[in-house]
């Protein structure tokens, strides 16, 4: 029986190349590296080393046992990830969104259903990140701002959210009805960036600007509604929260920034969620 701590260090002496590096990336003894990949070759059965003075190298024999010996690393990672994902699924659902407005559509719904299970929720910033988490587990639900289109998924659209642009009066942007992103290129926006894809989103359509990035929330409110630089909004938030005193909300019209979300999960789930599903016509 081939112990796992011996595939490690064989895979960490063919990485570092010489016993030292490895033994010095092992935080082990030279000697003790050395006695173990003695060990393993006498497991093994074969030799798996070229031995010259001072010196001491894979064979062939060798190479091919690191290979596999990566791959049994990687299948021994992916088990624990799993059966522990696994344990944490009876126990919580954890909700993956693309921005925050579903987070708050989804939670509530999800709470209300689910009495006895923990919901917790991330926000990131790709829906390919969140289709991976959820096809591996980390996520057993997800929300989207496109149709994944793919077999073995189950998808509802329930939400569109629009951005705006929300101006001090006195700006010279303010004395336009509408605009296009590149009218606000070069300029100083006010970005919140807690806030999913819309932060890629701005990142890449907006090279030239020269963003006031804010972490926190409440700071940002503050600054957004007391400061003299434009900051985004959206037709979700106006609607909640009223309009800004002394702000023109300006539409913008690429359509990039009118986006549709979709909830998404397995089909083998579906019918564990569709309660949840059945209830999105109740969203405002």
């Amino acid at each position: 029986m081939i112990e796992i701590y011996l595939l490690e260090q064989l895979v960490a002496f063919e990485t570092y190349g010489t016993l030292s590096a490895a033994a010095e990336y092992l935080h082990i003894s030279q000697p003790a590296l050395s006695h173990s990949m003695q060990k393993l070759e006498e497991l093994m059965g074969v030799p798996l080393f070229h031995r010259q003075k001072n010196r001491l190298a894979l064979n062939e024999n060798g190479r091919l046992t690191a290979e596999y010996a990566r791959k049994i690393l990687e299948q021994e990672r992916d088990m624990v990830e799993r059966v522990r994902l696994f344990d944490k699924s009876r126990r919580t659902i954890t909700l993956g969104s693309c921005a925050p407005v579903p987070v708050s559509d989804i939670v509530p719904l999800l709470s209300g259903q689910y009495r006895g299970m923990t919901i917790s929720s991330e926000i990131v910033n790709s829906d390919e990140e969140l289709m991976e988490g959820l096809m591996k587990g980390s996520y057993q639900i997800v929300v989207l701002h496109h149709d994944p289109k793919k077999d073995g998924l189950y998808a509802v659209p329930f939400r569109r959210e629009r951005l705006y642009l929300s101006v001090p009066e006195q700006h010279p942007l303010a004395e336009k009805d509408e605009i296009v992103l590149s009218d606000i290129d070069g300029q100083n926006i006010l970005l919140f960036t807690q806030i999913g894809f819309w932060y890629e989103l701005c990142k890449e359509k907006l090279p030239h600007v020269h963003f006031l990035m804010m972490n926190e929330f409440d700071a940002f409110s503050e600054v957004a509604e007391a400061g003299s630089f434009p900051s985004f909004a959206s037709d979700v938030l106006i609607r909640q929260n009223g309009m800004p005193e002394g702000k023109k909300i300006v539409p913008i019209l690429d359509p990039e920034v009118d986006v549709t979300y979709y909830l998404v999960c397995k089909t083998t789930d579906q019918k564990l969620f569709q309660p949840v599903f059945r209830r999105l016509h109740t969203i405002k």
